[in-house]
């Protein structure tokens, strides 16, 4: 991580932005849902979220993610979630077990 490196929510809200402003969603089809939990990755169990993983195995690994990574569960838009990230793998061996984490 350097000087330079956004915070988990710097990163979280310049996401946002970017898909609030040039995104495939409308303002009109975008719901704000604030969800009672301790952390973002826990709020996909606690709303019932239907993934096509087991939702315990998802939000283990998003908590993971959130460890690591700095990353913010930003939205969840039908079947799909968008996950900022402030401090990506910068090593070929952490991106490479990254992606292997997102085919499992």
């Amino acid at each position: 991580m350097t000087s330079e490196s956004p915070t988990p929510e710097e990163a979280a809200s310049h996401l946002l932005t970017e898909l609030v402003g040039k995104g495939p969603y409308g303002l009109e089809s975008c719901r704000l849902v604030l969800v009672p939990a301790r952390r973002g990755s826990d709020a996909l169990a606690s709303i019932g979220w239907p993934a096509e993983a087991p939702l315990p195995l998802l939000c283990a690994l998003l908590r993971s993610w959130e460890d690591r990574f700095g990353a913010r569960v930003v939205v969840v838009f039908g079947s799909e979630v968008y996950v900022s990230v402030a401090r990506p793998p910068v090593e070929a061996g952490h991106a490479n077990q990254l992606a292997l984490e997102h085919v499992l």
